[in-house]
């Protein structure tokens, strides 16, 4: 069977985990959502250079960092030389332009994280927080809407604001730029999910838990040149009538999402379903599935294609807590 045509979860499975990633690339752009969720595929060589590589690597040293105190440099490096060991495995580190890359990536995580460590001890942006918890999956089971369905989060940390009580999830993000936070943060459907996630699922004591806090760290390697501020805080707050609609409209997505899993688990041509939306990662080529795009339309073997460079793997996998070893 192909895995063109063989869905990762195989067909009208008994459930179906759905998460705010799931629901944006759906909403964006079908088609990346056909591979990238229905079929699960995923790139047989997995690239060390850009910016996932990069943000996975601050944020797991973050994540360290406010889970056992680890010294989030040192967890860095130790991510860095690993993710090194497999680099020089692929294609990639052939290249002259790539190897540079990696080096230029790797020196500006670090040095993020070592000025990440200064603004603790300058400002103490931590001072108002109380850490509650960290690493936490979410999930609900849509049981009267869609019983198939539940919807999943991972959290990366817990905090309760000590002027009030409230609790909030804080997520750390890498950026080249603070101003879409700036300006789009009062929206984010990420946050939004969080906060739902977390009202359905109520801790014993039922404190509130009231939006989310992005911690924001600039791709910048702060020279003399650079533009501060370099780490930011913008905490986000929902009313409920925000948080009602944010729920009308999942619901809503998650029946087109449905309805387009059992017409292509009923045999229904993908282009007719998932047609494609030529968004940005089109335009740049940054989708690992930027070649596919035009072979599923020009007659190419894209079969043989994705058989030779891609494989299935559960979309939803990173949602799973992975124990910890030392």
């Amino acid at each position: 069977m192909s895995i063109l045509t063989e869905p990762v979860l195989g067909k009208f499975p008994e459930l179906i985990e759905i998460s705010n990633s799931e629901i944006q690339t759906f909403k964006s752009d079908k088609r990346r959502w056909y591979l990238g969720n229905y079929l699960g595929l995923a790139k047989n060589e997995k690239s060390e250079v850009g910016p996932l590589p990069l943000g996975t690597r601050i944020h797991d040293s973050l994540e360290q960092y406010y889970l056992t105190g680890a010294n989030p440099v040192d967890v860095y490096n130790r991510l860095q030389r690993a993710d090194n060991e497999r680099f020089i495995a692929t294609s990639e580190s052939l290249m002259e332009d790539m190897v540079k890359k990696f080096n230029d990536e790797s020196e500006l995580g670090r040095v993020m994280l070592e000025g990440y460590m200064d603004w603790m001890d300058e400002e103490n942006p931590d001072s108002h927080l109380e850490i509650v918890g960290a690493e936490k999956k979410l999930e609900y089971r849509l049981t009267e809407f869609n019983p198939r369905v539940q919807l999943v989060g991972k959290v990366d940390l817990q905090v309760r604001r000590l002027e009030d009580g409230s609790r909030a999830t804080l997520d750390h993000k890498s950026a080249v730029q603070f101003t879409d936070y700036y300006k789009y943060a009062h929206m984010s459907e990420q946050l939004m999910m969080y906060t739902m996630l977390e009202r359905l699922n109520p801790d014993e004591d039922n404190t509130r838990v009231d939006g989310g806090i992005y911690n924001l760290l600039k791709k910048v390697k702060r020279s003399a040149r650079a533009k501060p501020p370099f780490y930011e805080r913008i905490d986000v707050r929902f009313n409920q009538k925000t948080m009602d609609a944010f729920w009308i409209r999942t619901l809503g997505t998650i029946r087109d999402i449905m309805v387009a899993r059992d017409a292509l688990d009923n045999g229904a041509d993908h282009r007719y379903i998932c047609y494609p939306n030529p968004s940005w990662d089109w335009k740049t080529g940054s989708s690992p599935f930027f070649p596919v795009y035009s072979m599923l339309d020009d007659g190419s073997n894209v079969e043989a294609y994705l058989e030779e460079n891609f494989h299935q793997v559960n979309p939803n996998a990173r949602y799973e807590i992975q124990e910890q070893t030392n």
